[in-house]
């Protein structure tokens, strides 16, 4: 598929049919009090975790096959506020309203956003060099991050469920999907739209 490294240009070659989508744009950048950072970053950082996804799946969806599948990452837990994160979070915020309404004006496809947890990338680079302290950040590390092989599984259960339990939702890794898979009538009582069970 297309990455980074690719020239933006070059999108649709690299998307001649696809049933699936994975879009893994983000940046918590800038980290700060939101009357601290620049307007201009704050900003930024919306359009990288909002727009900019949206942007790329309209240049690529004209080449998409019926019954595709939509993944976009959500961000940390949208039940929480996120102190000196606040552009990213209402990025993620936003991304995840788009989600639900996109999926429910698109019938020939299914959107939903997987929430993996921290794992430990790149991503969390500004944070460090902020020099602003994340506590959360630092238990976590110290216990490590969500395992690519869960996400994964959790990626695959999604693919795999009709638009009707997962279109429009965001799902996260921890979450306890099997519960709902032995027990069904169970989903009217889930909490999968904007906010995440755990």
């Amino acid at each position: 598929g297309w990455n980074r490294d690719t020239p933006r240009k070059y999108l649709n070659r690299y998307f001649p049919q696809w049933d699936l989508l994975i879009c893994a744009i983000g940046s918590v950048a800038p980290v700060g009090h939101w009357s601290e950072v620049t307007s201009e970053a704050w900003a930024e950082s919306v359009r990288v975790n909002c727009i900019l996804p949206i942007q790329l799946l309209r240049e690529c969806w004209h080449n998409h096959k019926p019954g595709a599948s939509v993944c976009f990452l959500a961000g940390a837990n949208p039940n929480r506020a996120g102190p000196n994160y606040s552009a990213y979070y209402t990025g993620k915020m936003a991304l995840l309203k788009a989600i639900e309404t996109i999926d429910a004006e698109t019938p020939d496809a299914k959107f939903f956003a997987l929430a993996p947890g921290i794992v430990f990338t790149k991503i969390h680079q500004p944070t460090y060099d902020s020099g602003i302290p994340n506590p959360g950040l630092e238990e976590r590390k110290a216990k490590g991050g969500t395992p690519i092989p869960k996400i994964y599984e959790r990626l695959k259960w999604c693919i795999s469920q009709p638009k009707d339990v997962v279109g429009g939702r965001n799902i996260c890794v921890s979450d306890d999907v099997e519960r709902y898979m032995l027990h069904p009538w169970n989903w009217t009582d889930a909490t999968f739209k904007l906010r995440r069970m755990e």
